[in-house]
């Protein structure tokens, strides 16, 4: 049974209907060219961020037409980096924009929801949610997915613009509380610039001890 908090925040979290959520058709491909353009310097802070380390593996949940995935390849930390997002025409669209990295491997973009992802458990050494955790369809159950396919000490990483979205700060506080429930420890968060923007940026991590319902040590 859910406590009166845990409602409030589900409620908070709930998806949003429309082109938002979900962006399709001609009306979807302009929103994923704005958002291109406007989350650019969130993408790009929110990979400074992440500080890759050499031959790691990293899943971005939520990634739009494939701004950051791209930025992720310039970095050229990463061994392996996957993409996933509901919407096929932002699928379609970070496929055409990351298609040299996909021919060499390094990138694989699927269409899939967070709530079904089909990774095996300790799968990614870190996990990015850009401007997305606010459109997952049950965010208590979506968080404790993530922590599943971390390895022991991996990283996750939610960015958020907070200058355009009235609730943000709400929603940050309500992260904030859901991170840890959901098995998350040193879960912390910090304000940055990006451009005329603030963003937010929200860290968490598995465990690498046993204890938690995912947190067992694997050597």
């Amino acid at each position: 049974m859910l406590l009166q908090e845990e409602k409030e925040d589900e409620a908070l979290a709930r998806p949003k209907i429309g082109q938002a959520a979900k962006p399709r058709g001609r009306v979807g491909r302009a929103f994923g060219w704005l958002w291109r353009r406007v989350n650019g310097p969130i993408n790009r802070c929110a990979v400074s961020a992440l500080e890759m380390q050499h031959g790691e593996s990293v899943l971005e949940i939520g990634c739009g037409p494939g701004d950051a995935i791209e930025r992720l390849v310039r970095d050229g930390q990463a061994r392996r980096i996957v993409a996933i997002d509901h919407a096929p025409d932002m699928v379609d669209a970070a496929r055409t924009l990351n298609k040299v990295a996909i021919r060499e491997g390094v990138v694989d973009v699927r269409e899939c929801s967070v709530s079904e992802m089909p990774f095996r458990e300790g799968s990614f050494d870190v996990v990015l949610a850009v401007n997305s955790v606010q459109f997952w369809p049950h965010l208590r159950l979506d968080l404790k997915s993530v922590l599943r396919i971390l390895k022991p000490g991996g990283r996750f990483l939610i960015a958020m613009r907070m200058t355009m979205e009235p609730r943000a700060r709400r929603r940050c506080e309500m992260l904030l509380r859901a991170l840890p429930n959901a098995g998350f420890v040193e879960v912390t968060m910090e304000e940055a610039s990006a451009r005329a923007m603030q963003v937010a940026l929200i860290f968490g991590k598995r465990p690498i001890w046993a204890g938690g319902p995912y947190d067992a040590f694997v050597a």
